[in-house]
């Protein structure tokens, strides 16, 4: 039988509770070790060597071209971000990681995936999406980064200026990265926010609206109490 992914199935359940599980334990391990920049990167390669492994994968097993496999969706780009920010113990990019975290938990909980779990593409987009949210709370942490008004203002200002530029480089490959020239084909929430171009905009409301949030806790910090390049 084929194995095919269901939609809070328990399958999906159970996979969510092992990688909030994991995030959580390898957030409190930080808390045995002294090398704690030292173990982050041990961390951001593993996953690095799992995300080259599934585009591998998704090449030769389902054939998808390297315009499909270009890591230019929000996600894919946090992905990234994450892996330099705990290999180089970089402030500055916390905070889009920060920011743009809360695409990969609702990514989690409504994953845009086709097989099931013995498929590896799937185990794979769960690893790299928990990775996200496992990065952003040990960053917080471990390395007492936290949230800027500076941050906050530019990882919206980045965002902007990625879906500017990916509107031509879809035009150009026929792609769709972040959504920018036409809804996703699957159903989503896009489909209740008004057809193209409009559906952007409330996009972009929803963006600053989540972000402000996120960033209103920390509202009267200008910079870290440890500053970015502490050492451990």
């Amino acid at each position: 039988m084929e194995d095919k992914f269901v939609l809070f199935s328990n399958q999906h359940f159970i996979t969510m509770g092992i990688g909030f599980f994991s995030c959580i334990l390898l957030v409190f391990l930080g808390f045995f070790t002294e090398k704690k920049v030292a173990f982050a990167k041990i961390i951001a390669i593993i996953v690095l060597g799992v995300k080259i492994a599934e585009l591998s994968f998704r090449y030769y097993y389902y054939g998808e071209t390297v315009a499909q496999l270009l890591p230019l969706h929000l996600c894919p780009i946090v992905i990234i971000l994450s892996i330099f920010m705990m290999f180089f113990h970089s402030e500055i990019l916390f905070q889009p990681v920060y920011f743009w975290s809360i695409g990969a938990f609702f990514a989690i909980l409504m994953p845009d995936i086709r097989d099931g779990m013995s498929n590896f593409a799937s185990q794979s987009f769960f690893i790299t999406h928990f990775f996200i949210l496992f990065s952003t709370v040990y960053a917080f942490v471990h390395f007492r980064f936290r949230p800027t008004k500076s941050g906050f203002i530019y990882s919206f200002l980045m965002l902007v200026i990625l879906a500017f530029i990916m509107y031509f480089i879809n035009n150009r490959l026929g792609t769709n990265y972040l959504y920018v020239n036409h809804p996703p084909v699957t159903k989503s929430l896009v489909d209740f926010m008004g057809p193209w171009p409009y559906y952007i905009f409330s996009l972009a409301g929803i963006d600053i609206a989540i972000s402000f949030f996120m960033y209103l806790p920390f509202r009267r910090n200008k910079k870290s109490k440890y500053g970015s390049w502490r050492s451990y």
